[in-house]
């Protein structure tokens, strides 16, 4: 599993542990609260965390993560933020449609490639992680590299 990889297993597991978090019984609903807030910081936090260096690779234009087309997180230099928000859900949304008519199960990837640059959608728990880059550069090979 290559760096990339693991930060998404992370990600994935953390945005679990938050789901979770908000099953629990609420005997003791202070209890019960802080669990959730805590979860919840720190997926914020690992979610920040990455877009921030992947943002930083090299190759890399942007990256930055979207709830229901809203910024929850973007790297320094995100350039069109809302045009990329609004591209982000009329994209997930006819994806969706499209794999359920197709069969497909659930969404893990779309990808948009233009004349001169692309942009990667990944399922990240509840959020869409975007990596922007220009449409040459080998997501795969770039994003394996360690940050």
């Amino acid at each position: 599993m290559h760096w990339f990889e693991s930060q998404l297993a992370e990600l994935n597991q953390l945005a679990e542990d938050y789901l979770q978090s908000q099953q629990l019984p609420g005997a003791n609903i202070v209890n019960a609260s802080e669990t959730i807030r805590n979860k919840r910081k720190q997926f914020m936090e690992a979610v920040q965390n990455l877009v921030d260096k992947v943002g930083k690779i090299k190759g890399i234009s942007a990256c930055a993560a979207y709830h229901d087309g809203l910024i929850l997180a973007q790297s320094q230099n995100m350039p069109a933020i809302d045009a990329f928000g609004a591209t982000v859900q009329d994209s997930v949304r006819a994806a969706q449609q499209g794999a359920a008519m197709l069969g497909l199960g659930d969404i893990e990837q779309i990808v948009i490639v233009g004349a001169t640059n692309k942009v990667a959608m990944l399922n990240v728990g509840p959020l869409v992680l975007c990596i922007s880059s220009p449409k040459q550069i080998n997501l795969a090979a770039a994003l394996s590299q360690a940050v």
